[in-house]
C-alpha cells in the first residue's frame, strides 16, 4: 500500500482521498480547515499559499494529488493557490522519493475558440488570467524533480453541480448556428481518471506529462440546453442564454486517456445528467 498526500481535498479530492483509503492505503489530505474528509484520511489543516502552515506534510510520500480550488477568482488567487501554492507543496517535499505528482489543471489554457478539436498536443495560448496562471502551475510541476502528469478538466458537473440543469428549466436557449461547442466530465468519472493514474503510476506504468479529461462526446450548447428540456418538460418559456458569447467553443479529445485504458462511467452528457434529473425528481 501507499503513502498517498491528496492537496486540496473538496468535491473531487475527497471523494478521491476517500476511495484510496478505503482501499487500504495511508491517505493525508491537506485542507484549509480541520473539517474530516473521509473514513481512513488524516486530515492535515494548512493553507498552500502560506509556506509555514506546510510544515506538518508526511514523510515518504509516494503520491502526490494537487487538486486545490482557488478561494477568489482573481489572478491574484490563482496565482496563489494554484502556481505559488503548488511550488510552496513541491518544496516542502523536497527530498523525498515521491513516485508521481498529479496536478488537477483545466481546459482553460487552451485558446482556440472557433470550433476546432485540441488535444494534449495542441498549441496553449490563454488570454484568461485563470489559463495562463493554470499554465504557469502545469509548467511548474512538469519541471519539477518529480515525475508529474498534468490532468486538464473541462467542464465539471455532477452533484451539486447543476448550473445547466437550472438554466434548461428557466427556459435557457442558444441558437443552433453558429454553433457553440462544449465538453465535459462528469464529477465520478474526475475521481475515476485520477484513480486510474495513481494506480497506474503505482504498478510502474509509463504515463504522459499531459492528459485531457473529458468524455466521449462535445456537445453543442443548443443540443445540451434543448434535450435537457425536452427531458424536464415543465420549464419556463425560452430566453436567450446571456453569457454565450464569452463560453469557450472547441471540442476536446481524450483520445490519449482511452488509448491507456480507462473506461468512462458517463460516456456523454446524455447518460450524466439523466441520472441527475432523476436524483432531483425533474423527471
Amino acid at each position: 500500500m501507499a503513502r498517498i498526500l491528496v492537496v486540496g481535498t473538496g468535491d473531487i479530492g475527497g471523494h478521491l482521498a476517500g476511495q484510496m483509503a478505503a482501499e487500504g492505503h495511508e491517505v493525508f489530505g491537506v485542507r484549509r480547515s480541520d473539517k474530516p474528509v473521509a473514513e481512513g484520511v488524516t486530515v492535515i489543516s494548512a493553507d498552500v499559499a502560506d509556506p509555514e502552515t506546510l510544515t506538518g506534510l508526511p514523510d515518504n510520500v509516494d503520491i502526490l494529488v494537487y487538486s486545490v480550488a482557488a478561494p477568489v477568482f482573481s489572478k491574484e488567487g490563482y496565482h496563489n493557490y494554484y502556481v505559488k501554492g503548488l511550488k510552496n507543496v513541491l518544496k516542502s517535499l523536497k527530498g523525498q522519493n515521491v513516485k508521481h505528482a498529479f496536478f488537477v489543471s483545466s481546459s482553460s489554457v487552451y485558446h482556440q475558440m472557433d470550433a476546432e478539436w485540441v488535444d494534449e498536443t495542441s498549441e496553449t495560448q490563454p488570454s484568461s488570467f485563470a489559463g495562463k496562471e493554470m499554465l504557469a502551475a502545469e509548467d511548474a510541476l512538469l519541471k519539477s524533480d518529480i515525475a508529474g502528469t498534468v490532468v486538464r478538466f473541462t467542464g465539471i458537473y455532477g452533484p451539486g453541480r447543476t448550473r445547466m440543469i437550472e438554466q434548461a428549466r428557466h427556459g435557457g436557449y442558444c441558437d443552433p448556428e453558429p454553433a457553440v461547442w462544449t465538453n465535459r466530465i462528469h464529477r465520478d468519472d474526475c475521481v475515476g481518471v485520477l484513480h486510474f493514474l495513481i494506480t497506474k503510476a503505482l504498478s510502474g506504468d509509463k504515463l504522459d506529462n499531459i492528459y485531457l479529461a473529458t468524455d466521449d462526446e462535445p456537445a453543442t450548447l443548443f443540443d445540451v440546453l434543448e434535450w435537457m428540456k425536452d427531458r424536464i418538460g415543465d420549464v419556463d418559456p425560452d430566453k436567450d442564454v446571456g453569457e454565450v458569447s464569452r463560453r469557450a467553443n472547441r471540442r476536446c479529445s481524450n483520445k490519449r486517456l482511452r488509448a491507456l485504458g480507462y473506461d468512462f462511467r458517463y460516456t456523454n452528457y446524455r447518460d450524466g445528467y439523466d441520472v441527475m434529473l432523476t436524483e432531483m425528481g425533474l423527471i
